[in-house]
Order: structure tokens, then C-alpha cells, then sequence
């Protein structure tokens, strides 16, 4: 495969991406429906997003990849369309056990 193909292949699903992030950012906005994220929570959200798109975009090899491709992009647009995601596992995870909202 020639690199201008692979750049292309990238390109044509990041911009998939950015479209359908934009879309639920605007109707989420909107409705004021986040909590809002503090450094940590922050941190944890785009973590998940580069690792899930990580393993979408690049796990190689035969077998089950493409399972495995799709469940690395459904995590990352799952953390990237919805930061609450973020701020659950978060607070899950948090020491002094129950979960804080900040208002």
C-alpha cells in the first residue's frame, strides 16, 4: 500500500470522526447535559480516546484484529462523545470512596 493511500485511509475516518463528534458535541452543549471535568478527569478522557483509537487504527495481524479494531473505536468515541464517561470512571476509581459531582 503507497503511503498517499494510507494517509488517505486515515484521513477519510478521522474526518468521519470529527464529523460525528461535532454533531453529538453541538445537541450535548446545548442540552448542558456534561459535568464539568477537572485536570484528572481530563487527563482520564483523552487517555481513553488515544488508546481506543490507538487499537482501532493500528492492531495488526490475523484472527480477531477486526473485533478488536472495532472495540478500540468504540471506546474512543465513546469517551470522546461523551466526557461523563470520563468523570464516572474517574470518581470510580477515586480514593475516599463516594463519588463527587461537581456542581
Amino acid at each position: 500500500m503507497a503511503s498517499g493511500n494510507i494517509l488517505s485511509f486515515y484521513w477519510g475516518y478521522s474526518s468521519k470522526i470529527v464529523c460525528m463528534w461535532l454533531a453529538i458535541w453541538a445537541i450535548r452543549k446545548r442540552a448542558d447535559a456534561d459535568f464539568p471535568l477537572d485536570r484528572s478527569a481530563r487527563i482520564v478522557r483523552w487517555a481513553m480516546v488515544a488508546v481506543g483509537f490507538g487499537i482501532g487504527y493500528y492492531v495488526p495481524g490475523p484472527g480477531f484484529e477486526g473485533y478488536i479494531r472495532v472495540g478500540g473505536f468504540f471506546l474512543g468515541m465513546a469517551f470522546l462523545c461523551w466526557p461523563n464517561f470520563a468523570h464516572h470512571l474517574r470518581n470510580l476509581f477515586r480514593r475516599g470512596g463516594a463519588p463527587q459531582h461537581i456542581p
